[in-house]
């Protein structure tokens, strides 16, 4: 590659003296044609640098949440379901320059964001900032900066139900051109609940047919902003409070054998004396596990209800974890 121009052109011109003195005109006219086209190999190989700089890359990207443990939706805890649709944002890194808007991609379940409109990153090599958002909220094209209003099911009983409630944005600035996928960890906006319910003392598993959680309002509203964290983002409640059904999986233990079920909830406090849990029971009863105090469900955490449900009531030990760590409280229900 530290051939000199006047070297290449010697080259050549032997090239094309030693053809002429041993090949018929025939011959003579391809091989002067491989002569031509030499030069430019000659000068490919001195703009390598320039080449890889200006190539066409295409961006590719994964998904990944925070690995979790114990869900009725374990798939959840660790990738974006199969199916969901994850709406991305590409600038310019600085946001001078909006390179892609809005561009749907669906999750297959295994990690990888495929579909929508092929990215590419800049030919003039700057680095990109990457915005993603999975939502059921509706909005325009452009990036959203105005207020959006998600809304979590009240029906959550299935993947069907439960996934769409999961709000989840990512961010990643300032990333360099790459031929590798760019991972997209999601931080989830919402708050989690799980409830695991053990058969006590004059009730079986037969006798366990429906669990709800009551007293939240179903609809979040919030405000994306550029500059601001993916785990910052501020979470508004709105709505009229409504039932939210689950799976009913019953649990033979509430040590080592532990069957959870799930829901997204939005963040909110919710007043003493609300009717959070309800265990549907074999001939109509009802087990109430009513908020002993004011309660609030933080952004990003989970909070895990053990339930032992006896004839008489529910005895119950709840833990917060992330979602994020946090405490442990004990608290009673009653037979209504």
């Amino acid at each position: 590659m530290l051939i000199n121009r006047k070297i290449k052109q010697n080259l050549i011109i032997s090239i094309i003296i030693k053809i002429q003195q041993t090949m018929n005109r025939n011959i003579l006219k391809k091989a002067v044609l491989t002569a031509i086209i030499l030069p430019w190999a000659i000068m490919s190989c001195n703009n390598d640098k320039e080449t890889d700089d200006h190539t066409v890359v295409e961006l590719l990207l994964t998904s990944g949440l925070e690995v979790r443990t114990r869900a009725a939706f374990p798939g959840t805890d660790v990738q974006i379901p199969a199916g969901e649709q994850v709406y991305v944002y590409v600038d310019e890194a600085g946001g001078a320059v909006q390179l892609y808007q809005k561009n749907t991609m669906t999750a297959d379940g295994n990690g990888n964001l495929t579909g929508g409109t092929r990215m590419n990153y800049p030919v003039n090599g700057n680095n990109v900032d990457i915005y993603a958002l999975h939502t059921n909220a509706t909005f325009a094209t452009a990036y959203p900066t105005t207020a959006l209003t998600h809304t979590v099911s009240s029906n959550q009983t299935t993947l069907a139900g439960y996934a769409p409630s999961d709000l989840l944005y990512a961010k990643r600035t300032n990333v360099a051109k790459t031929p590798n996928p760019i991972l997209l960890t999601f931080n989830h906006l919402l708050s989690k609940i799980q409830v695991a319910v053990m058969p006590g003392e004059g009730l079986t598993a037969a006798d366990i047919q429906g669990i709800t959680i009551g007293g939240t309002r179903p609809q979040a509203q919030f405000t994306l902003n550029k500059a601001t964290a993916s785990n910052a983002v501020a979470i508004t409640v709105a709505g009229t409070a409504a039932p939210i059904t689950i799976g009913a999986d019953v649990s033979a233990n509430l040590t080592t054998n532990i069957n959870y079920n799930d829901a997204v909830i939005v963040p909110q406090t919710i007043a003493a004396n609300t009717p959070l849990i309800t265990v549907q029971i074999s001939g109509g009863s009802n087990l109430v596990y009513r908020t002993p105090a004011s309660t609030t469900f933080d952004s990003g955490k989970k909070y895990i209800y053990l339930i032992t449900a006896t004839s008489t009531g529910l005895t119950l030990t709840t833990i917060i974890e992330d979602w994020e760590p946090g405490g442990t409280t004990t608290g009673e229900a009653t037979l209504e």
